[in-house]
């Protein structure tokens, strides 16, 4: 099963309305998400995108999302309000029940969380970090549980 992880791109410090969920990505950001995209459709060539795309609905992961999937034959992103403030937990609980071998699946949101459960996921037990626009992707074989997942490759933005 591949399991996808993607931290959102970069954020602007404010929003209008100056409530954090409503935080628009920054110039940085919509560059990154270019890069993302260009990876994307580079990546298709030779591999399957998770049919199973789900992201958190604040500003910044919606249009990371849109980014990153316009104009590739990808099915249509879920909103998954559980995505916000998600802690490894919630996460774990997310990837349990949504994960399937023959969809894999994307998950689109923010950290501290995103971070937390890459430790917890990854083998080697133990993670570095996790910057905007960063995605990670996974093959997991049997159950989740920590250190279950080996990491097929890392893509960030500035590559």
């Amino acid at each position: 099963m591949e399991l996808w992880l993607l931290r959102h791109a970069k954020a602007a410090p404010n929003s209008p309305t100056g409530r954090d969920r409503d935080r628009p990505l920054s110039e940085k950001g919509l560059a990154q998400c270019d890069r993302l995209h260009d990876w994307l459709t580079h990546h298709m060539a030779n591999h399957a995108v998770p049919s199973k795309v789900r992201f958190s609905p604040a500003t910044r992961t919606r249009q990371t999302t849109e980014a990153m999937i316009q104009d590739l034959p990808v099915t249509t992103p879920q909103p998954m309000d559980a995505l916000i403030g998600a802690s490894t937990v919630d996460l774990v609980d997310i990837i349990k029940a949504e994960l399937s071998s023959h969809e894999g699946l994307w998950l689109i949101g923010h950290n501290p969380g995103l971070e937390e459960v890459v430790a917890w996921l990854s083998r080697p037990l133990g993670w570095p970090g996790l910057t905007p626009g960063t995605l990670l992707r996974f093959q997991i074989e049997g159950s989740i549980h920590a250190g279950c997942a080996d990491v097929l490759e890392i893509v960030q933005p500035k590559e």
